[in-house]
């Protein structure tokens, strides 16, 4: 199920792999999932980390039935979701070119979202990209001097990004991914600050080399959206970068649901 660039068939479920170590797509309808078909949808998520689902064209109540599959739903306490809807948070990114950051969402939480699911409602004529990047990969591509240096620490996570800075919490820089078992690297531009017990200028240039290791090129897929469009992300093991490149006066208009997640742990096994 890992070779890149050709339809494998997952049982009854064709899996057409985006990128050599993340992402694939998938042709099924999210609305009419039997058990089976589930299950591996499920695995496949579990193998790529990203999977986009072209033609999907969900309802709101179709999005937040498919994400509620994978578990409790996750909200997010200072953005309202939509009106009929709170369960769906409106993505609404203004139009130019701007700078995004790398992230996984909300890890200042102390229990973070495990699962992000966006759909495509109105796309802008070019430009909206989303990139993701493999944090398997971004650990295990790293040096076992620099895996054992980091294998006891732990960062500080705020949400100062969004003016919430008294919004804090720590986690392990390598995080156990709860039904995988393998190792990720779990540090972001947006939301990590500093190693705990470490002031931020202690902290500034190990934390931003490994931050920048995080999406080296060779980890990535790029994403460019289609109307229709569905793609969900492993928050536990993938970081994603909203690429705010679109014309002046043109809209991206995303829904999210999010599926709730556990405190991160890491189980050492050296």
């Amino acid at each position: 199920m890992s070779v890149s660039g050709q339809e494998i068939e997952t049982g009854r479920l064709p899996v057409t792999p985006l990128a050599g170590l993340i992402g694939a797509e998938v042709n099924v309808d999210l609305r009419a999932l039997d058990d089976q078909t589930f299950d591996a949808v499920r695995a496949a998520f579990l193998e790529y980390l990203v999977l986009v689902f072209p033609d999907q064209h969900l309802t709101e109540s179709d999005q937040i039935a498919f994400a509620q599959r994978f578990g409790e739903l996750y909200v997010y306490p200072h953005n309202p979701g939509l009106t009929d809807h709170k369960d769906i948070l409106p993505i609404n990114l203004p139009s130019g070119t701007l700078r995004g950051r790398w992230h996984s969402d909300a890890t200042f939480d102390a229990a973070p979202p495990a699962i992000s699911i966006l759909s495509g409602r109105e796309l802008p004529s070019k430009g909206g990209e989303t990139a993701f990047a493999n944090q398997y990969a971004a650990f295990e591509s790293l040096s076992d001097g620099m895996k054992e240096m980091i294998r006891p620490l732990r960062a500080v996570h705020d949400a100062s990004s969004h003016n919430r800075p008294e919004e804090y919490t720590t986690h392990p820089v390598l995080r156990t991914h709860p039904e995988t078992g393998r190792t990720a690297l779990f540090v972001n531009h947006e939301f990590t600050r500093r190693f705990s017990h470490m002031s931020t200028e202690e902290s500034a240039g190990l934390l931003n080399y490994l931050t920048d290791h995080a999406h080296r090129p060779e980890f990535c897929y790029v994403h460019l959206w289609r109307t229709g469009d569905v793609v969900m992300w492993d928050n536990r093991c993938a970081q994603h970068y909203p690429v705010m490149n679109r014309p002046e006066g043109e809209v991206r208009r995303m829904w999210r649901v999010t599926v709730a997640g556990g405190a991160p742990v890491y189980e050492s096994r050296s």
